[in-house]
């Protein structure tokens, strides 16, 4: 009986911890989760290290502020993991945005296409237009090439044998897959839109796992002579991003 009360006063604290978290778009300091919880800080302290363990919570290294983690909107919602995900992501693709003036997209794998859930764009007036909802074919553009080289292997491989045009030579695919997941990015040039390239990188959770794609897209010619600089930007900005999910 001890045992149970003890196993029901723990769940009871988590419940209370991510319920508070999850309330607000805000963050919240220990103090302020010891104020409304109620949980002594001692024990708050313990209780949040082992959901941050478990990727239940975020702990701003700098502010020393908690969230909600990715993972616990993953397996909570899908939604609310985009959100989440688009909310860890933008300040990095803004950033990319000022230093490049090209399009920053960040898509996730959706079915057997590539579905774009966020995206900051230039104020140049010239530039490649994206939308949040916009679906990206997975055989063309270093966008859904991305997603398709980097998703699970048994999904990859029916995606391939099943999802694609016919006109598509699927062992050249996979070759071009393998490159990009050995070279960590892709390249294209007018390969979806005509005057359009794109150069696009994983972009990994804090335990490895592959969540969406990060990448830059604009006018192919705006490319020349650049490819190696934004594939080094985009895969710090990915990394540090990543670090934080």
């Amino acid at each position: 009986m001890a045992e149970r009360s003890f196993k029901a006063d723990t769940v009871g604290k988590v419940t209370a911890v991510m319920e508070l978290l999850c309330s607000s778009d805000g963050t919240y300091s220990l103090r302020e989760i010891e104020s409304l919880t109620g949980i002594p800080k001692s024990t708050l302290h313990r209780l949040l290290k082992s959901l941050e363990r478990e990727e239940w919570v975020y702990a701003d290294s700098e502010t020393e502020r908690y969230r909600p983690g990715v993972r616990f909107f993953l397996l909570h919602n899908e939604r609310l993991f985009h959100q989440a995900l688009i909310n860890t992501s933008s300040p990095e693709m803004e950033r990319l945005v000022r230093e490049t003036e090209k399009t920053a997209i960040l898509s996730v794998l959706e079915g057997s296409v590539g579905l774009c859930i966020h995206h900051v764009e230039p104020s140049s007036p010239v530039k490649y237009v994206a939308h949040r909802g916009m679906t990206i074919p997975l055989h063309v553009s270093a966008t859904g090439k991305v997603l398709l080289a980097f998703s699970p292997k048994d999904l990859q491989e029916r995606i391939i044998s099943s999802c694609l045009p016919s006109d598509v030579d699927a062992h050249r695919l996979i070759s071009e897959l393998e490159k990009i997941k050995s070279d960590g990015f892709a390249y294209s040039r007018e390969e979806w839109i005509t005057h359009a390239g794109d150069i696009s990188v994983p972009l990994f959770d804090s335990r490895g796992t592959f969540v969406a794609q990060l990448g830059l897209a604009g006018l192919a010619a705006s490319f020349d002579g650049r490819e190696e600089a934004i594939v080094q930007m985009l895969k710090e900005a990915s990394r540090r991003i990543g670090s934080k999910l």
